[in-house]
Formats: structure tokens, C-alpha cells, sequence
């Protein structure tokens, strides 16, 4: 079965505030519920998380609560799908109104980096590029809260961003309490927050209530942490326009103009980038580029690829793509030389059918293992291959974890080296809960000494304990294990590598890992070559389960026409667990479309081979 991951690294969450009253509006609704854009206000901030990544939406609900209910239910069950209430009974603060959430969100706080947004329900021209900067730099630097600043002319009743004489960042200080010299700052907090979960909520169990009002306050949190000596960053993200009060008809007519007329731009603006980009598959990895396009909100390319009797490959695309944004997905696993001639011709497809850019996104790259001469007259086939796709004018390569990092230097042009480490960190750590494992009860174990530091990673990611097998390679099929160092008794023994090939390698690790009283063995990589005896190695009774992802195609059967209709699997159906690597692949493809940062993916996705 195909498990797909909520999100590359873990998916925010969004707490979003949305009790108050609004008694200056001249109405008895909830603040939230006054229309920006033909919608409640707070339906627009809903969006923008969401387009920001967050998968679960929690409305932090008092005053009529049941008519901001019934609103959410009148945007239909695709809408409100996702969308929780948590109660705050009493109006207490924004600080109370998040730790009405806790209980919804107890299941994540024993993540270790589950961010979280926290936003004013009123603020409906928050952008989810602001939000994806904001994300964005909190996964970067490893902050336990990160929070975005708006300068704008007229601060009055905003909070002002206090710093200190080398311009680091203080506290935020609310306007009634801002001495003169700090009302004449104009850098203010528009109430945009990513904080890491259980940060958060120790955070504000330390937060007292606020002597002039008797309220408990989200904006101290940030300071305390501070004061800790926790990290804390700051963004001067917000464009001031979007932090506009509405405390007033007045105000809310105006911010109903300002939003009506940046859905027209942003609408004209999408029309233009959905015309723009084309992703099309290569006929193995058809399935995976349906998934990925799903991610992406883009149909997939309309090709075809015909294969003369003699062999020969024709690739006829049937639509414009003149001055297009193209994307080919196609790894060139097994048959290795068919796939890659048919990433080629398809480029030179493209090329000659005036495509703007042409970026081949290989989730497997084939020929990885040929990166050195490490014996006479013998090529560097991994070089070669690169200097193919430069010359087929291929613009840029995006690829998974390659088996040398290394060759990531062969290529003349931009290559995007990605990871699939939160795609199985996200699954080692469910297994870990299932299985119920204390610290104590899980090993990484790294069946060679060339992938230490992978398994250092993942150890230090799970909180687990390390061991590893010494090895010797007697040729391309045919290893020898030694020794194991470490202790694997009576607990759960992880294994990963980039890649399982003949499968002896980890059929003897497993052997091994079980001979030192192993209780279970899993063993995980990203790429499933299984090339040679490699499935009947893997059905050993060693091994309990085989994780793997998705970038190679598992069934065969899936492409009829193209390959026999087979299961080569089937001995291993039983036993094996397929990774989605989608989302990933999407998320890279709509950054570089869009020529946002992708070094934050990047970082997401460390712990592969350096």
C-alpha cells in the first residue's frame, strides 16, 4: 500500500482566534462574522493557512459561538472539512483563547518540531506567502517561535516590536503600555505567529495575567522565551497595507475594497502561472506525476511516447507549450537506458517546441553507482549522463537522494538535491507510537560504515540508540558482514539506506541483528531497485517489515502497454510498506515555478548523504 505523508516535514497547525465580541461595529454578530469578499472575515484567514500548509484548522470560538459554527458549515462539507472549534467560555485574552485549544492538539505535543500558527481570526488580508516566509524561517533557524512585523506610518493600537541597542528583538509592548519613546516606533505586530507546539503551551503555563487588565496575553510569550534563552526570530514580512484595524463599518468597508481588488489581481495572476506551467510524465512514472500534480493544482501534460517496432521512441506532445514553465517526471530505474533516451527525447521535444525552461524531475537517478574510477579502464558513467542532459538543454535537474551527494558536482546546471528523510522520520516515529517504544526500546542501525552519519541522523531524530555492522564488499552482488557494534537485544532495529539493490546487504545485517537478539527489524530505503535475487533475500523471516517510497514504480502492471502485466512485488506484498514521495517532488516543482527559496525544503529535508 502507498502511505502518503501529511506534509514535507511536519505540517503546521493553525489556532486561530476568533471569540471576540466586536462591540465597536455597531452590530451584535461576532467580530469574525462581518463580511470581507462576500465571506465571514475569519473563512479568508482559513484559506491562507491552508495555502500555507496547515492540514488541521482550530477556531477558537465563545461569543455566539453557534452562529460562527453555522457559518462554517454554510461553506460546505469540502470547506469545513478539517476545520475544529475550541471553546474559550470566558474572554480572558488571546494567551487563554490558545490554551483553549490544548486539549484538541494533545496528540502533537510530543513532536519535537510541530510548528504551529497562531492568527487573529479579523485580519482577512493575511497572505499565505506571508505565511510561507514566516514557516519558512522558523524550519530554517530551528526557532521555538518565529513572529512577522508590519511597518507602517500610524502605529496607534498596535503593539509596538521593542529591540534593543544592537537592533535585536526585546518584547513586543502593547500600546497602552508603550512609554513615549516607544510609541514613536512604528514597527508594530500585526499578530502573526509560527511557534514550535510544546514550546508554546510551556510558554504560556508561565505567563501571568496582565495587571491592568487581568488578561493573559500571547505577546509575553515570545519575550519569555527570549529571556530563557530560547531562539526567537523576527520577519519584517507583512506589507503594512494587510494589517489594516477593523474596528469600524468604515474600516471594514475599506478593507472589503482593498480585499476584493487583490483576489482580482491574484486570480488574473494564477490564470497566468497555471498557463505558464506544464508538468508531463514519462510512461513509468505516470501515477507519480498525477499525485504530484494533484499537490501542485495543475492537470498533468498532455503527451505520448510510441515505440517503433525496431525500438525506436517517438514523443509527441499535443498541446502548446511555447514559452512554457516544463517539468518531465521520469526516473531512469530499470530499464535504465530506455528511460533515460525517453527523458532526452522528450526534452528535445520540448526544446524544439519552444519551451521556456525544461527541468527533469528524476526521483531515481540511474548511474548513480558509476561516480568513480576505482579500478583501471573503467568509466565514470554518473558524469557521463550528466553531460547528456546538458547537452539535451535540460535547464535544471531535481532528483532524491542520490547514492554519492558528490555528484551533484558533475552537473553544468542547477540540480536540486532532495531528501526523503520526513518522509520516513513522519513513519518511523508512527511506528514507534504504535508499537508503544520507550527511548531505551528502538536502535538505528547502520548496515555499513559508509552510511553512519545517515543513521546518526535518524537515531538523533527519533531519540533512538545507534549500532552498526562492519562489512566487507566482495564484488557488485556479493557482501560479507562481520561484526555488529552496539547493543540490539530484545529491541526494535531500524535500518535505512538510499537504496536496496541485490538485497544482500540488508538481508545479512537483518540475519545478524537477529543472531544478537533483535525483537523486530524493519529495514527502509528510498529507492526500491531490488535488481537480481534481491526479493527472495527480502522475504527472509529476518526482516518484518520493508519500507520504501515510491520512486521507482513497485507494480509494474500499473502501465499496461508499456511494461509485462506482472507483480513483481508479489513476494513482498506482504511485508511492504510504499511511501508516497508526491508531495515532496510537488513542493520542489512549485517552488522553482514560482522562484520562491527552495534552500527551506532543503532544510526540511536534511539527514540525507552530505
Amino acid at each position: 500500500m502507498i502511505v502518503s505523508p501529511k506534509q514535507v516535514g511536519q505540517p503546521p497547525v493553525a489556532i486561530i482566534l476568533a471569540a471576540g465580541k466586536g462591540t465597536r461595529m455597531a452590530s451584535d454578530l461576532p467580530k469574525v462574522l462581518h463580511p470581507v469578499g462576500d465571506r465571514p472575515m475569519f473563512c479568508s484567514v482559513v484559506d491562507a493557512c491552508r495555502a500555507a500548509g496547515a492540514k488541521r484548522v482550530i477556531l477558537v470560538v465563545g461569543y455566539k459561538q453557534e452562529l460562527v459554527r453555522e457559518a462554517v458549515a454554510r461553506q460546505g462539507a469540502i470547506w469545513s472539512a478539517g476545520v475544529e472549534f475550541a471553546v474559550q467560555d470566558q474572554q480572558l485574552g488571546t494567551g487563554h483563547a490558545v490554551l483553549a485549544a490544548k486539549d484538541l492538539i494533545a496528540d502533537l505535543l510530543n513532536r519535537e518540531q510541530q510548528p504551529v500558527f497562531v492568527l487573529a481570526g479579523d485580519g482577512p488580508l493575511i497572505r499565505s506567502k506571508t505565511l510561507r516566509e514566516l514557516l519558512d524561517r522558523h524550519n530554517e533557524t530551528g526557532a521555538v517561535a518565529t513572529l512577522a512585523t508590519s511597518m507602517i506610518p500610524d502605529p496607534t493600537g498596535y503593539g509596538r516590536i521593542a529591540r534593543d541597542a544592537q537592533g535585536r528583538f526585546e518584547a513586543i509592548v502593547e500600546h497602552k503600555e508603550c512609554t513615549d519613546a516607544q510609541r514613536q516606533i512604528r514597527e508594530v505586530n500585526p499578530s502573526y505567529y509560527c511557534f514550535n507546539l510544546r514550546a508554546l503551551f510551556e510558554g504560556l503555563a508561565q505567563v501571568g495575567r496582565n495587571e491592568l487588565s487581568g488578561e493573559y496575553y500571547i505577546t509575553d510569550v515570545p519575550g519569555l522565551m527570549l529571556r530563557q534563552g530560547k531562539r526567537v526570530e523576527v520577519i519584517g514580512a507583512v506589507p503594512p497595507q494587510d494589517v489594516l484595524s477593523i474596528n469600524t463599518p468604515v474600516q471594514l468597508a475599506e478593507v472589503d475594497a482593498i480585499y476584493r481588488a487583490q483576489v482580482a489581481l491574484a486570480e488574473r495572476a494564477s490564470k497566468d502561472e497555471l498557463g505558464e506551467l506544464r508538468v508531463f510524465a514519462g510512461r513509468r512514472a505516470i501515477e507519480l506525476t498525477n499525485r504530484v500534480c494533484a499537490h501542485i493544482g495543475v492537470p498533468l501534460g498532455v503527451a505520448r511516447t510510441e515505440q517503433f517496432p525496431d525500438g525506436e521512441l517517438l514523443v509527441r506532445i499535443e498541446e502548446d507549450v511555447r514559452g512554457r514553465d516544463c517539468f518531465v517526471v521520469l526516473g531512469t530505474s530499470e530499464p535504465v537506458n530506455d528511460n533515460l533516451i525517453e527523458l532526452l527525447v522528450f526534452t528535445d521535444c520540448l526544446r524544439r517546441a519552444s519551451a521556456k525552461r525544461i527541468t527533469a524531475v528524476i526521483p531515481y537517478f540511474g548511474y548513480a553507482r558509476q561516480d568513480r574510477k576505482d579500478e583501471g579502464r573503467v568509466p565514470i558513467t554518473a558524469k557521463l549522463v550528466a553531460n547528456l542532459m546538458a547537452a539535451a538543454r535540460i535547464d535544471r535537474v531535481i532528483t532524491v537522494d542520490l547514492h554519492a551527494a558528490q555528484i551533484q558536482g558533475f552537473f553544468d546546471i542547477p540540480l536540486d538535491h532532495l531528501s526523503a528523510t520526513p518522509v520516513f522520520h513522519e513513519y518511523f516515529m508512527s511506528i514507534r507510537k504504535d508499537l508503544g517504544l520507550d527511548t531505551g526500546d528502538l536502535v538505528m542501525l547502520s548496515p555499513d560504515v559508509g552510511n553512519l552519519k545517515v543513521a546518526e541522523t535518524f537515531a538523533n531524530m527519533l531519540g533512538a540508540e545507534l549500532a552498526i555492522i562492519n562489512k566487507r564488499r566482495l564484488s557488485g552482488s556479493a557482501v560479507v558482514t562481520e561484526r555488529l557494534i552496539g547493543s540490539v537485544a530484545g529491541k526494535t532495529v531500524m535500518m535505512f539506506d538510499d537504496m536496496i539493490a541485490t538485497g544482500g546487504t540488508v538481508a545479512q545485517a537483518a540475519a545478524l541483528a537477529r543472531q544478537h537478539g533483535a525483537r523486530r527489524v524493519y529495514a527502509a530505503a528510498t529507492h526500491a531497485v531490488l535488481a537480481g535475487g534481491a526479493l527472495h533475500k527480502l522475504a527472509t523471516p529476518d526482516i518484518d517489515r520493508v519500507i520504501v517510497t515510491n520512486t521507482i514504480p513497485s507494480n509494474l502492471a500499473r502501465h499496461p502497454g508499456v511494461d509485462p502485466v506482472i507483480d513483481r512485488l508479489a513476494p513482498l506484498r506482504h511485508k511492504l510498506i510504499e511511501l508516497d514521495v508526491a508531495d515532496l517532488l510537488g513542493e520542489a516543482i512549485h517552488r522553482i515555478h514560482k522562484n520562491l527559496s527552495i534552500s527551506a525544503l532543503f532544510k526540511k529535508t536534511a539527514g540525507a548523504k552530505r
